[in-house]
């Protein structure tokens, strides 16, 4: 499902995170044959030029709720979520006993100062539906903001390993928020690899390399790559999809590409902020929902460089999400069964990444300055400043 799908947080800065005992356990890695742009099957009809269904987010919900229900819940905002956790944001000491007496637990606590994030990870410890629980909280804690632990889905001592090719140089410097990346893809030779999550370990996967390859574009680079999923089924947890935003943050990467897509979430929208302020560039995948849908986040975000998907005649996708937050439309078509927004988002995130080798306050409204100079008309007006083309 390309540039699509849901829900997130996970991890938080290693230097200040603290995991405690009782994580999820893992599920099956998704075969390395899988479609590169769903993790459950083809959708395109034979033709190659419709999916069967543009409800992609819906139908990779429902997956996860059918394969992994002990690890999987549905959140009372439609969304999918981590069965019964939730996550806090600014607690104190003074919360503490509220939230033990309303049968949760503290799992994870998390404080960065410099962005200005607090975020507690909380399980619930009496199998109370969603709904329930959230109530729960929020009468415990008044005032504080608390939310489910969404999942996000692939739209279609620091823990880093670094690839070098023989033939990589300096060139582009971008940031990628995916699945793994297969450091050995001959399309990726001029690349240079500095990962991040699983424990150091590399475990690629089909959508997120072939987002990197569409990112580099051939061109010689350094990819600082956040794999969300560690090769599990279920992944993509807002808390690690902070996580590697932090990440980012630290490293001082000016553009960071996201080809997910899942619900507004407070914690996942103050990390944004947060580093738009700082003056790094988000550029997300609009989502592959079809024009009627609600948007998703990132991409929904004030601030952030939503795209969406058209075909090489600059024909808008019939999956492709649209709307006022939209930024750009761009080729989001790989092959009959890769496309969708997942791959037009790293070629608007390319152009910028050759503009900026650093974050500094105004880029992100510069970006769309850069790309109105870059884009060419479209045939359509749900496509914001143009459309851009692969280089």
């Amino acid at each position: 499902m390309v540039a699509c799908l849901l829900f997130a947080l996970a991890p938080i800065l290693p230097a200040r995170a603290q995991v405690l005992p009782g994580g999820m356990p893992a599920l099956p890695r998704v075969p390395a044959s899988a479609p590169i742009d769903t993790l459950d099957g083809a959708l395109s009809d034979p033709a190659g030029d419709v999916l069967g269904t543009v409800r992609i987010y819906r139908q990779q919900a429902e997956a996860l709720l059918r394969e992994a229900r002990p690890q999987v819940a549905r959140a009372p905002d439609g969304a999918i979520m981590r069965r019964a956790e939730y996550l806090a944001l600014d607690i104190d000491t003074a919360d503490l006993d509220a939230i033990r007496a309303a049968g949760f637990r503290i799992v994870r606590e998390d404080r960065d100062d410099e962005l200005g994030l607090s975020i507690s990870l909380l399980r619930d410890s009496r199998d109370r539906s969603p709904g329930r629980a959230l109530r729960a909280l929020r009468a415990a804690l008044p005032g504080r903001t608390i939310e489910p632990h969404h999942l996000f889905l692939p739209a279609g001592g620091p823990a880093s390993q670094a690839h070098e090719s023989a033939s990589a140089d300096a060139g582009l410097r971008v940031g990628l928020v995916d699945g793994g990346v297969d450091a050995t893809a001959p399309a990726l030779a001029r690349t240079r690899i500095v990962s991040h999550g699983c424990d150091g370990r590399s475990l690629p996967q089909p959508h997120g390399t072939r987002v990197a390859m569409r990112l580099v574009a051939g061109a010689p680079a350094t990819l600082l790559a956040a794999d969300l999923w560690c090769g599990q089924r279920v992944g993509g947890d807002t808390l690690a999809l902070v996580e590697a935003l932090r990440w980012m943050a630290q490293q001082r990467v000016a553009v960071i590409n996201i080809s997910l897509v899942g619900p507004d979430n407070t914690a996942l929208r103050r990390t944004v902020e947060a580093l738009l302020a700082r003056g790094q560039v988000i550029v997300a995948a609009a989502g592959n929902d079809g024009p009627a849908a609600p948007p998703r986040f990132p991409a929904g975000y004030p601030g952030v460089v939503a795209v969406a998907a058209v075909n090489a005649r600059g024909g808008l996708l019939p999956e492709s999400a649209v709307g006022k937050h939209v930024s750009v439309c761009a080729d989001g078509v790989v092959d009959a069964r890769t496309r969708g927004t997942s791959f037009a988002a790293p070629v608007v995130a390319h152009i910028l990444a050759g503009v900026w080798t650093a974050p500094a306050p105004g880029h992100s409204a510069e970006a769309m300055r850069v790309l109105a100079r870059a884009a060419r008309p479209a045939r359509t007006s749900r496509c914001g400043l143009g459309i851009i083309a692969p280089t």
